[in-house]
């Protein structure tokens, strides 16, 4: 709920040792973040993510560093909504997910 995002939000590093974050690179550029060690019961796990997912991009932008990452982290906080362009077992898929 908001009440966690905003919490999680409020302690970026917190929310850092939930997951663990790394630039994914295809054919040398980068082009994605590559997720691994999402702790149960963390945003993450909430938001439907699965370490080994690739986030290739949020809200129809794209994500090709962590830097991009971070300002996505930005923009959770003012929106009641986000939807996430991952890549799972190679498959493109979506994940909506509703900020209450």
């Amino acid at each position: 709920g908001r009440e966690q995002i905003d919490d999680a939000l409020q302690n970026i590093n917190n929310l850092m040792r939930q997951i663990r974050v790394r630039p994914y690179f295809e054919d040398g550029k980068p082009s994605g973040i590559l997720l691994s060690g999402i702790r149960k019961d963390s945003i993450f796990e909430e938001m439907g993510l699965q370490s080994g997912d690739v986030v290739k991009g949020v809200n129809g932008k794209e994500i090709q560093s962590v830097d991009d990452a971070l300002k996505f982290y930005e923009n959770l906080k003012s929106s009641s909504e986000v939807e996430l362009q991952i890549e799972r077992n190679g498959d493109a898929q979506t994940i909506n997910y509703r900020i209450e």
